[in-house]
C-alpha cells in the first residue's frame, strides 16, 4: 500500500488535505530525508529543521504561479521531495542525480538556485518587483534562515523593500533561538491578534481616517496612530524592531514545528499588502533524537546509520589526514609561538580545520559569520595594526570578497594571509561549491603572492613563508581530502617563487600544481615507457611564476604541458604562456584544465573525467600533440596505452 507521500503527484494535491493528512505527510518527508541522507550523505539537520514550515506553504501557494526562493537550498530537502522528485531522491548527489542545492534546470518549482548564503531576500525583491512591472497578482515567498541573516546581503534587501514597499513575504527560520514558555505565550497571542483580519481592518481604518481627516495633517495624527502601533508590538516582541524599523510588518514569534498555528498565521498574512515578515522558531535535526542533541554533527553528513546515528567508518587509508587539519595544526603552531597571529573565518570554523582552536584563543579565533567581505576587511584593519591575520575561508566563497581583496588589501600592500579550502572539484556539492576560479581572480591582482602544494607536507612549509612574508597578500590554495601526515617536526624548506624539478627531460616538460603533480608523475610513467624523455615540474608558486625554469625548458622541449585543477582561463596555465611570449620562445604548447563550463556533481574522478583532466586522457592529448620524435627508435616501437599497462 502506497504511502501519503508517495500518493502525492503534484504539489498542488497537498491543498486538499485535511491537518491529520498534513501531520502524517510532514512525518513521512522527515522520514525520507533520514532514510535517503543515512545512505547518500547530505544536508540533514537544516532540512528536518524546515518540514512543517514547506508542508504548511504548499498547502497555502500554488508554486506552479507563486514563487518561493529558498536561501542556501540545505534547508530545502523536503521542498524537493513535496515537488515531484521524490521518486529519485535516492540519487541525491550523484551524478546526474537530485542537486543537494537548489537549481532552475532541476526543476520549474526551483525558482532560483541557491548554493551560497543570503541570497534571498534580494532575489525575491527582484521577482517582486518584475511582477509588478508585467502587472501580474502572484506571491512572492523568501525562507532565510538565521545564519542567513548574518550576511550584509540580506539586510540590503531589506532596507531596499522597506521603501520600495512591494508585496512579498520572508519566512524568518530561526533555529538557534529556543522559545521561552512565558515569552512565548504572550508572544503567540499578540501573533494571532495582529494577524486577524479585525485588527489589520481596523488597523487599516484608522490608519486611513487619519490619512483623510482635514486636522490629520497639522496635528500628525497619522504618524501617531502608526507610532502607537509599532510601539505597542514593539514592546512585547524586541525582534520585531529590527524588521519593523526597516518598514516591514513583523509577525512572530510561532513555533515553526506546529503545524495548525504555522497553517493558521500563514493563511492570515499571505493577503496583506506590503513587505510581510514570519518570525518561526525551529529546532535543527527535528525528530531525529541525534541531530537534535548536536545539529552541528549531523548539519552535513555522511552515510550514517540510522537507528544509533553513528557514520559509516571510511576503509583506512593509513597515515592520512586531511588538508584541513594540517592548516589547522600548522597555524595552532603559529599562534602559540606568536600571539599576534590571528584567524578570521565566516562561519567555517569546523569546515576550514581551526574549531579545536577557538576554546585556546577565544581572542585570535573570530567567526564573522557569513560576512566574507567583512572578513578581509576586518583582517586588512588588524594587518594595519601589526597583526597577522590568516583569512581561512573556502575558495567559492572567498568570490563573494573580491573587491575587498583588491581594494582593502592588495592596494596597501597589507600582508594578509588567504587559506583557501576546498580547491579545485568538491564532489557532491557540485558546481556552486566548486573551487575553480581562484587562481584566475587572484592571479590578476597586483602585490599578489599565490601558492599551491602537492601535499600537506608542502601546504606547512607555504603557511611558515606566508607568516613571514610582510611585503603584501599572499594565497594558499589547497584541497577538500586528505594527504600523507607530515611530520610536525619537519618543514619543507621552500625557496620564495622557486619551483622544484622532480624528473629532468628532454622531450617533453610537464608543468603541474596542487594534486595534478601527481597526475603528471604518473602521465610521465606512461610516457617514458613509450620512450620519451620527460620533465615534470612542480611548480608550486602561481605568482610569481619560476620564469627561468620555464624559459629553460621551453628551449629544450618539443612540448611543454601545463596541468591545473582551476579554469583554463587566466589560470597557472596562461601564466606559463605569458611568460614563453614575454621570452620570445616559440614551443608547442598544451594547456590542460577546467574547460569552459560548469562540472556537474559526481565523485571527483568522475568530475576530473568530466573535465578531461584524468590521467589516461592527459596522455592520450599529450600523444595527439607531439611532434615527430627527437629519437628514431622512438618511431618504431608501439604506443603503449594505459589499458594494456594497468592489466
Amino acid at each position: 500500500m502506497k504511502s501519503l507521500l508517495e500518493s502525492i503527484s503534484q504539489p498542488t494535491e497537498i491543498q486538499n488535505l485535511n491537518l491529520q493528512e498534513l501531520t502524517q505527510l510532514a512525518e513521512e518527508c522527515r522520514q525520507r530525508i533520514i532514510e535517503v541522507t543515512s545512505q547518500r550523505g547530505g544536508h540533514l539537520a537544516s532540512s528536518l529543521g524546515t518540514v512543517e514550515i514547506t508542508v504548511a506553504l504548499l498547502k497555502n501557494f500554488n508554486f506552479n504561479i507563486d514563487r518561493i526562493v529558498w536561501d542556501v537550498g540545505h534547508q530545502a530537502y523536503a521542498y524537493k521531495i513535496l515537488t515531484g522528485r521524490n521518486e529519485k531522491f535516492d540519487s541525491l548527489g550523484k551524478a546526474g542525480g537530485i542537486k543537494k542545492f537548489l537549481s532552475r534546470d532541476e526543476s520549474s518549482f526551483d525558482h532560483f538556485g541557491a548554493g551560497h548564503a543570503s541570497t534571498s531576500i534580494s532575489a525575491a525583491l527582484g521577482m517582486a518587483i518584475g511582477r509588478d512591472l508585467q502587472q501580474k497578482k502572484h506571491r512572492v515567498i523568501a525562507v532565510i534562515g538565521d545564519g542567513a541573516m548574518t550576511g550584509g546581503l540580506a539586510f540590503e534587501a531589506l532596507n531596499h523593500n522597506g521603501a520600495l514597499d512591494k508585496n512579498m513575504l520572508v519566512i524568518y527560520n530561526d533555529n538557534s533561538v529556543s522559545i521561552d514558555p512565558n515569552v512565548g505565550a504572550i508572544s503567540k497571542l499578540l501573533t494571532r491578534f495582529a494577524s486577524s483580519r479585525f485588527y489589520n481592518s481596523f488597523r487599516e481604518e484608522t490608519l486611513e481616517f487619519a490619512e483623510k481627516a482635514p486636522f490629520s495633517e497639522r496635528l500628525g495624527l497619522k504618524t501617531t496612530l502608526q507610532k502607537l502601533h509599532d510601539s505597542a508590538k514593539s514592546f512585547f516582541s524586541p525582534p520585531s524592531m529590527l524588521f519593523e524599523q526597516l518598514g516591514w510588518r513583523y509577525f512572530g514569534t510561532v513555533d515553526g514545528h506546529d503545524l495548525p498555528e504555522l497553517l493558521d498565521l500563514i493563511n492570515h498574512v499571505k493577503d496583506l499588502d506590503g513587505p510581510i515578515v514570519i518570525h518561526a522558531i525551529t529546532q535543527k535535526g527535528k525528530g531525529y533524537a541525534f541531530a537534535e542533541e548536536d545539529a552541528h554533527k549531523y548539519h552535513g553528513v555522511t552515510p550514517f546509520e540510522p537507528e544509533d546515528g553513528k557514520f559509516v567508518k571510511k576503509k583506512s587509508s593509513g597515515n592520512a589526514i586531511s588538508f584541513s587539519q594540517v592548516f589547522g595544526n600548522k597555524l595552532g603552531e603559529l599562534m602559540a609561538r606568536d600571539e599576534q597571529v590571528v584567524v578570521v573565518t565566516a562561519a567555517m570554523l569546523s569546515g576550514t580545520g581551526i574549531v579545536k582552536l577557538q576554546p585556546k584563543y577565544p581572542e585570535r579565533v573570530l567567526d564573522v559569520g557569513i560576512a566574507e567581505g567583512h572578513a578581509v576587511t576586518c583582517s586588512a584593519g588588524l594587518a594595519t595594526t601589526g597583526s597577522k591575520p590568516f583569512v581561512a575561508i573556502y575558495s567559492t566563497f572567498l568570490q563573494r570578497a573580491l573587491d575587498h581583496i583588491i581594494h582593502d588589501v592588495a592596494i596597501q600592500k597589507l600582508p594578509v594571509r588567504f587559506m583557501l579550502d576546498r580547491a579545485g572539484f568538491v564532489g557532491a556539492d557540485g558546481p556552486t561549491h566548486h573551487g575553480l576560479y581562484d587562481l584566475t581572480y587572484l592571479r590578476m591582482i597586483p602585490n599578489m603572492t599565490i601558492m599551491v602544494p602537492r601535499d600537506g607536507e608542502e601546504l606547512r612549509g607555504m603557511m611558515e613563508l606566508a607568516y613571514n612574508n610582510e611585503s603584501g597578500p599572499s594565497a594558499i590554495r589547497y584541497p577538500r581530502g586528505n594527504t600523507a601526515n607530515p611530520d610536525e617536526n619537519d618543514c619543507s624548506q621552500l625557496e620564495f617563487g622557486k619551483a622544484q624539478i622532480l624528473r629532468k627531460g628532454k622531450d617533453i616538460a610537464l608543468f603541474a600544481i596542487g594534486l595534478m603533480v601527481d597526475i603528471a608523475e604518473q602521465t610521465a610513467d606512461l610516457l617514458e615507457k613509450n620512450g620519451y624523455s620527460v620533465a615534470v615540474v612542480n611548480a608550486r608558486f602561481v605568482k610569481p611564476l619560476d620564469e627561468d625554469v620555464i624559459v629553460r625548458l621551453g628551449r629544450e622541449v618539443q612540448l611543454l604541458v601545463s596541468l591545473e585543477e582551476n579554469t583554463i582561463h587566466g589560470g597557472f596555465g596562461s601564466g606559463v604562456l605569458e611568460t614563453l611570449s614575454v621570452s620570445g620562445i616559440c614551443v608547442p604548447t598544451l594547456q590542460l584544465g577546467v574547460p569552459d563550463r560548469f562540472i556537474a556533481q559526481g565523485n571527483p574522478d568522475e568530475q576530473l573525467r568530466s573535465a578531461e583532466l584524468s590521467m589516461e586522457q592527459i596522455y592520450s592529448r599529450i600523444l595527439e600533440r607531439l611532434p615527430v620524435p627527437a629519437h628514431k627508435k622512438i618511431r618504431k616501437k608501439r604506443i603503449v596505452s594505459p589499458k594494456i599497462l594497468a592489466s
